[in-house]
């Protein structure tokens, strides 16, 4: 791919998120206050309505890179993320519409989008550095449930840390940022290409959302990024078999302990997985570190602080995994540290 058309491409991701953001925006205040979401439930710390459908926006905008790249593997990788990806977007929007879609529908369907993309791609995880794992998932059967499982746990998990402005998505776009530097240290140029695209995308959409919240993800426009990121990290470990899984892993290691210490934090005070509260890393972040000391802040703007911070302990696990992604034995420490 050439680069004049990589940054037209690049161009119509950051272009295309930002003007259908702005377009949902004006739309829901105006006629569609069904899209908006309110403040007031225990997870929520905005204080005016807000759209909750930049999915969309974030959808439209992949689209529009999609259509500028060239026949390929680039453009095929993208497009197995827009069709399958396609399942946990509707799912998401579906409960940012009606607020009536179960928690277990919505994680069965985002699992579904990743058994979608494995079954068309025949593309799935079979290796995990765990000799014992490696050899249940030679199944192939059981590698695409696995597949699926995966992609369908990350894209939950963007969803559960996505409280705060730019939190999700800056988490997101900085993986994806550090996927991309992997593949193309590894010799893989059309995956580095769309994991770049895909993080344009998300930047496009941040524009809209940051600092000022105008804009949120919502459920469809979290599963739909996560989901992007956990195909993507399945892709890199297909095409590249020097790429440790655990650099993989690295690259989704704040959503995915979060949400696995929700789980285990949740079953001991004998609550639901799905039960909202505020005792989430970035939750106790904004009560107990940042709202007390920018107290004068606008709110928006002290909402918005809370993601930098957390912004510094998403990035550091992709430190290593893009220093040492060959070396599972420098890796597999600092996922524990």
């Amino acid at each position: 791919m050439s680069s004049v058309n990589l940054l037209w491409a690049i161009a119509a991701a950051v272009g295309g998120a930002y003007v259908v953001g702005v377009a949902l925006v004006h739309l829901a205040h105006r006629w569609g206050h069904f899209m908006l979401d309110h403040p007031g439930t225990v997870q929520k710390f905005h204080v005016q309505p807000v759209p909750r459908v930049g999915g969309m926006a974030l959808f439209a905008a992949c689209v529009a890179a999609w259509w500028l790249v060239p026949e390929g593997d680039a453009r095929r990788i993208l497009g197995t993320v827009l069709v399958a990806g396609l399942l946990a977007l509707g799912i998401g929007l579906a409960e940012d519409l009606t607020k009536r879609v179960g928690v277990l529908p919505r994680l069965l369907i985002t699992i579904s989008s990743g058994i979608v993309a494995s079954l068309w791609t025949g593309i799935a995880l079979n290796r995990t550095g765990v000799p014992m794992a490696d050899t249940l998932l030679a199944f192939w059967p059981l590698a695409v449930l696995f597949t699926g499982f995966a992609a369908g746990g990350i894209a939950n998990a963007i969803n559960i840390i996505d409280g705060f402005n730019g939190l999700a998505s800056g988490t997101v776009t900085w993986s994806l940022l550090a996927l991309s530097a992997i593949a193309f240290h590894a010799g893989d140029q059309a995956l580095s290409v769309v994991a770049l695209l895909v993080a344009a995308a998300m930047v496009g959409f941040m524009v809209v959302n940051f600092p000022w919240g105008r804009l949120f993800l919502g459920d469809g426009g979290a599963y739909f990024a996560g989901f992007a990121l956990a195909w993507l990290c399945v892709e890199l470990l297909a095409r590249n078999p020097q790429v440790s899984p655990w650099a993989a892993v690295l690259l989704c290691a704040y959503p995915s302990i979060e949400v696995l210490y929700s789980i285990l934090r949740r079953r001991r005070q004998r609550l639901s997985p799905g039960a909202p509260d505020r005792a989430h890393l970035h939750s106790l972040v904004a009560t107990r570190l940042v709202q007390p000391r920018l107290a004068q802040l606008h709110p928006s703007l002290c909402n918005s602080a809370v993601s930098i911070v957390m912004w510094a302990g998403a990035l550091l696990p992709l430190v290593p995994a893009i220093a040492f992604y060959r070396q599972p034995a420098v890796l597999l420490p600092c996922l524990v540290g």
